[in-house]
């Protein structure tokens, strides 16, 4: 049985405001090819397209009397980045680094959501939802059950938590073959405002060694201030077992990413019919969100000081 937890009211819902001096991720290395790529990020029309040069990213639709905007961008590791901010502070600003997109086996994904990017932060930084929006695939009751450690370490936010002798979901039999009982970690730092890692290990229960490591990755680039482009990722170490199909290293992570769409989705059109001082509450285990909002929104300020 899911224990229950002290809760408290908070003053301020999720915000829909937009940092514009940050890296985002703009596109996955493989989506875009000879042909060019249009896509609106932070607000922005945009259009991604290969030179010989690298990438650049263009304005969509430039004044009628002048030439095309064009956006700071950078291709690393299997990553398309874009900065739509001001073009003079891109370089001040540190891109996350992220080798295991190329160095391990893995797959990406990407999906469209129409919700606010800090629903899918919110989202993402209370894994305790596992239990009860992913119980068919990767939750399990021990998920929610087990408390979590959060450090902000300079810029980056830390949310851990290592689950001892507890059940092997559905998706994790399947794919290591534990039966179970597994020791199960969750490490995440998150790099605020849209970049997200979660390490995770996975190993039969009391194994102290290596264990089975996986990365899941997602660059959560805010489309508008109500919509969200999540680009998705598992990276998987190698571990001598060879190659593993597309369909089965993308199986339940898009299965996943789906569930979590519906549900944001839902909760979007009930926040924006609510009014803007509407309460909202809280519990214990939403401490990394909240942490992770207070951190957007000194960005945030930092921006509107500087501006």
């Amino acid at each position: 049985m899911l224990k229950a937890a002290p809760h408290f009211a908070a003053q301020s819902g999720p915000s829909d405001a937009i940092v514009m001096n940050a890296w985002y991720v703009a596109a996955w290395s493989g989506e875009l090819g000879t042909d060019v790529l249009a896509r609106r990020i932070a607000g922005r029309a945009m259009v991604l397209r290969r030179t010989k040069q690298g990438v650049e990213i263009v304005e969509d639709r430039p004044p009628q009397a002048g030439a095309a905007e064009t956006y700071p961008a950078v291709e690393r590791d299997g990553i398309i980045w874009v900065f739509p901010g001001d073009p003079a502070r891109a370089a001040g600003v540190t891109i996350p680094e992220h080798p295991w997109i190329t160095q391990w086996w893995s797959a990406v994904g990407y999906e469209r959501i129409a919700a606010r990017a800090s629903l899918l932060i919110d989202n993402l930084l209370d894994l305790s939802h596992e239990s009860y929006l992913h119980a068919r695939g990767i939750g399990t009751a021990e998920v929610a059950e087990t408390p979590i450690e959060v450090e902000r370490r300079d810029d980056v936010l830390h949310v851990n938590r290592r689950m001892y002798g507890v059940a092997c979901p559905p998706a994790f039999q399947a794919s290591t073959g534990l039966p179970g009982p597994i020791d199960r970690f969750q490490e995440i730092a998150f790099h605020p405002p849209g970049f997200y890692v979660l390490h995770a290990r996975v190993a039969a229960a009391g194994d102290t060694g290596h264990g089975l490591l996986n990365k899941v990755v997602y660059g959560i680039t805010p489309e508008t201030a109500r919509t969200t482009h999540l680009f998705y990722g598992i990276a998987r170490e190698l571990d001598g077992r060879g190659d593993v199909p597309e369909a089965a290293r993308k199986s339940t992570q898009s299965r996943t990413v789906g569930e979590d769409k519906r549900a944001l989705e839902l909760l979007e059109t009930v926040i924006a019919s609510e009014p803007d001082a509407a309460p909202e509450v809280s519990i214990g285990i939403d401490r990394g969100g909240l942490l992770g909002r207070r951190m957007i929104a000194e960005l945030v300020a930092r921006e509107t000081v500087t501006a």
